[in-house]
């Protein structure tokens, strides 16, 4: 890689950035279950429009992501006749994809930046390609490799110093898009204006920053959310609100959690490597975002992987610097650089292959099945409904019974779901001997169990098979 031409170089770039892209779109499409819902409501809130699906979203998020950046390319799918419910989820996912390309391509652009020479930048490169967590959820319709993206953007423009006011300005921009897509990706905002603040006129730059994301926040936020929810800021006031409530259906997690997961979610590539660029001033400011953003995301209890993958893109910026100096070392660093680069494509492969796999296949096949039984399902109990897509494959006129998941289910709340419906479907693990005689009881028959790769297998149980 040191003595790579520009010709060639760039041609290493287009290369990893056209495979990277293609592989998301193939898993994508590979994988067209669901990880939480928060995936779903995306595909949902843009079918609403776009295939006039009844759906409501949830006030606590605005609607940003889904109508500005997914609704016009799922409307061109839907225009070419791509309306099936495997086609929506795949369209719902192109821009995540996209972004998340973007994303590789900006880790290169900051090095360079900061001063790498080209082979480090592409390295930069090809280490936040490799990252897993960002590549898994790069194959999805969830929103925060979008946000992610436009954070790396922002700090490139604060790094590259062309200009006083504009470059601070524009990246405070958006930084308020990042927080439309993602509410706490908006605390990137504390760390840049430190980056800005350290840097030559820095009160200026960080005035320009502040003023930026305030003028960004009244567009993307307060307007739309007056287009949308039908007053300024009304998502935002609800997810306020929402964080002060109890909430039962999350797993809280403590707030080093994200500190006791930094293999899972970093991997042991950007470990090792950040490792090494500790010393490296280049590395600081990244490093520095990335933790800055990790500590500001802990003292919450909600917590999750994927609200790691902004921090990703900056680690791998940083990381790269570590594999120079590795690189550039005695033998036993050399062979430590390598061995890293080696190591990152099948890390990568198999944390993807992981993530993705435990999406909800099963359910959505389940799903499948009740959609084309006739005479037609009109009335269903689900175990956790986003699970099976809920009106994405059922439709409209299929009035759905939600059942919280439990292990195992009891009886009498299935029981109490179903009753006056077509069919019920749980998870394969939470179900038992019990409910199947309580089922039968009600009239219910086994149609079979449905398991697609690792995802949870699931029990269907309907009145006519």
């Amino acid at each position: 890689m040191h003595a790579a031409a520009p010709e060639r170089s760039r041609a290493l770039l287009a290369a990893l950035l056209a495979t990277t892209a293609a592989l998301k779109v193939a898993l994508a499409w590979a994988y067209p279950g669901f990880l939480s819902g928060d995936d779903l409501e995306i595909v949902l809130t843009a079918a609403r429009s776009a295939v006039h699906l009844d759906y409501s979203p949830w006030p606590i998020r605005s609607l940003f992501h889904p109508l500005v950046l997914v609704l016009p390319v799922m409307k061109t799918g839907v225009a070419a006749g791509l309306a099936s419910p495997r086609w929506l989820t795949l369209l719902a996912a192109l821009p995540t994809a996209a972004f998340s390309t973007l994303s590789v391509w900006l880790a290169h652009r900051v090095a360079r930046a900061l001063g790498a020479s080209e082979p480090t930048a592409l390295t930069a490169a090809f280490l936040c390609a490799t990252a897993a967590v960002p590549f898994a959820h790069g194959a999805t319709p969830y929103p925060r490799s979008i946000s992610s993206a436009l954070l790396l953007a922002a700090f490139l423009l604060l790094v590259r110093g062309a200009s006083e006011w504009r470059d601070p300005a524009l990246a405070g921009v958006l930084v308020a898009a990042a927080l439309a897509v993602r509410w706490s990706d908006g605390l990137a905002l504390v760390p840049l204006l430190g980056v800005s603040l350290a840097s030559t006129r820095g009160r200026r730059r960080a005035a320009a920053l502040a003023a930026g994301f305030a003028a960004g926040a009244v567009v993307f936020v307060g307007a739309f959310d007056a287009l949308t929810w039908g007053a300024p800021f009304a998502s935002l006031r609800a997810f306020v609100e929402f964080l002060g409530q109890p909430h039962e259906t999350f797993t809280p997690r403590p707030a080093w959690w994200y500190v006791g997961m930094l293999l899972q979610w970093a991997g042991p590539v950007l470990v090792i490597l950040c490792a090494a660029a500790a010393g490296d001033r280049r590395a600081r400011r990244p490093l520095l975002v990335a933790a800055a953003m990790m500590a500001l995301l802990s003292p919450t209890p909600i917590k999750s992987l994927r609200y790691t993958i902004a921090a990703n893109g900056f680690l791998a910026v940083g990381a790269t610097f570590g594999w120079e100096r590795l690189r550039n070392s005695r033998r036993p660093g050399r062979a430590l650089a390598a061995a890293c680069l080696f190591a990152a494509v099948p890390l990568c492969a198999e944390r993807t292959l992981h993530i993705l796999g435990t999406k909800t296949q099963s359910a959505v096949e389940a799903a499948q099945f009740l959609a084309s039984r006739r005479p037609a399902i009109r009335a269903v109990a689900l175990e956790q409904a986003w699970a099976y897509g809920e009106r994405l494959y059922l439709g409209d006129a299929v009035r759905i019974a939600d059942v919280l998941p439990r292990r195992p289910l009891e009886p009498d709340v299935v029981i109490r779901a179903a009753r006056g419906g077509d069919a019920v479907a749980v998870y394969a693990a939470d179900s038992s001997e019990a409910l199947r005689r309580a089922l039968a009881d009600e009239g219910f028959a086994p149609c079979g169990v449905f398991r697609s790769g690792a995802s949870p297998a699931v029990e269907v149980h309907a009145r006519r098979c």
